[in-house]
């Protein structure tokens, strides 16, 4: 039998963490979710959301390089609002994706943590790999269109009648990009591993 490479049993160790973490989180999301949707909460809700967008601003400081200051000022940023004592009825509206979400990535570091699993017994080119690759590809790529569709809806009808006194809300939408580019990465690697059980199948056979 082949000795596991080092490397892979921490991914894997890293991964059954991160996996069991998302049990857990998830499910309270849900729960929470559920809670304030059929209404067992309603008083004192404190809800931040991501902003869709970029802010500007002006904060000045003092930063330091080599023991020496500097004048120092952030000029934009990206963040979340809080809705302060939020209202119930808009409560529910935004814990709606909470339910997408989270189950969504539940069920992608579920399929990570199979295909790793695999890796670990050896079964590197194992056709249930290329299938755990490509649900984790359209996964992505399908969270990506949720978050670009909820961060649509949430700035032009909410976020873009926002006034601050030293805030400027701008129109530099957030795209989240990193996710839909790992999503078209994945679905690369799944044809990869696609076409390596092919020739592991091929080698079988000649043997």
């Amino acid at each position: 039998m082949n000795k596991i490479p080092l490397s892979v049993r921490i991914i894997y160790v890293l991964t059954s963490i991160v996996y069991y973490l998302c049990i857990i989180l998830s499910s309270l999301v849900v729960l929470l979710s559920a809670a304030i949707l059929s209404g067992i909460l309603q008083n004192d809700l404190q809800l931040h959301v991501a902003m869709p967008v970029e802010v500007n601003f002006s904060e000045t400081g003092i930063g330091y390089f080599q023991s020496s200051p500097m004048d120092i000022e952030i000029v934009e940023a990206t963040g979340k609002v809080h809705f302060i004592d939020t209202p119930w009825n808009l409560g529910r509206i935004l814990v709606i994706p909470l339910l997408i979400v989270f189950p969504s990535i539940f069920w992608l570091v579920r399929q990570f943590y199979l295909f790793i699993r695999n890796v670990k017994n050896g079964r590197v080119f194992d056709e249930g790999n290329y299938k755990y690759l490509k649900k984790i590809g359209f996964g992505l790529m399908g969270l990506w269109l949720v978050m670009i569709l909820y961060m649509q809806i949430f700035y032009y009808t909410m976020v873009n009648k926002f006034s601050f006194e030293n805030v400027e809300i701008t129109s530099q939408e957030r795209w989240f990009e990193g996710i839909l580019l790992a999503g078209i990465i994945t679905m690369v690697l799944s044809h990869v591993f696609s076409k390596g059980s092919e020739i592991e199948a091929e080698n079988e056979l000649t043997i």
